[in-house]
């Protein structure tokens, strides 16, 4: 398959403290004037780094689209009871109310809350882990999808979002680790939660 080459904006800062500036690799200039090299603004580490966050940031908007389509499969299951053999209505409600855009991640995951809190498919804290983390997977979606990935050399890379406000958050490892882990977290809940409909 073809490797695309889209055209993208990339932002890249150099941050200065002009209080506290190394005058060590000062270089006294013809005029008497100093220039003091301030390190590199774009680098191929730099440019890897950025490149490997817009890569991930696909991922993300991927895996979150497979977390929604859990989410249609357990209304679906609910709503309309396990797939026995092809029925028309049962394609309608899939295709025109469940993959529709009239009905929103929002919505699907306030409605399956409904669900697992009305018949406690989940027990514990599960049902408010499974809150936090489809919270979470939203707030991350729409930052990618509506962002802005950037480089400081002080900051290191980050995204650049609104929501609610002007936000950002670093995108170091321990970022993607634990965006990982909340990813697989929420798709094991969500499948335990499918798996206790039939038992309604």
């Amino acid at each position: 398959m073809k490797d695309i080459e889209l055209p993208i904006t990339q932002t890249f800062s150099l941050t200065i403290d002009t209080h506290n500036v190394d005058m060590s690799n000062a270089v006294e200039m013809e005029n008497g004037q100093f220039r003091i090299p301030l390190g590199d603004m774009v680098n191929e580490s730099i440019s890897a780094a950025t490149e490997k966050a817009r890569i991930n940031g696909g991922k993300v908007l991927y895996a979150t689209t497979s977390i929604e389509q859990q989410l249609e499969g357990l209304l679906l299951r609910y709503f309309m009871g396990p797939f026995v053999q092809h029925e028309e209505r049962r394609v309608i409600f899939e295709r025109d109310i469940l993959q529709s855009s009239a009905l929103s991640y929002s919505s699907k995951k306030e409605l399956v809350s409904k669900i697992i809190n009305e018949h406690n498919l989940l027990q514990g804290k599960k049902k408010n882990k499974l809150q936090s983390t489809l919270k979470k997977i939203m707030e991350w979606r729409n930052a990618f999808a509506h962002g802005k990935v950037q480089h400081d050399n002080v900051q290191g890379c980050f995204i650049k979002y609104y929501s609610g406000g002007s936000k950002q958050l670093k995108l170091t490892d321990d970022f993607w680790s634990n965006l990982e882990s909340v990813f697989k977290e929420c798709s094991e809940l969500v499948k335990e939660a499918s798996g206790r409909i039939e038992k309604i």
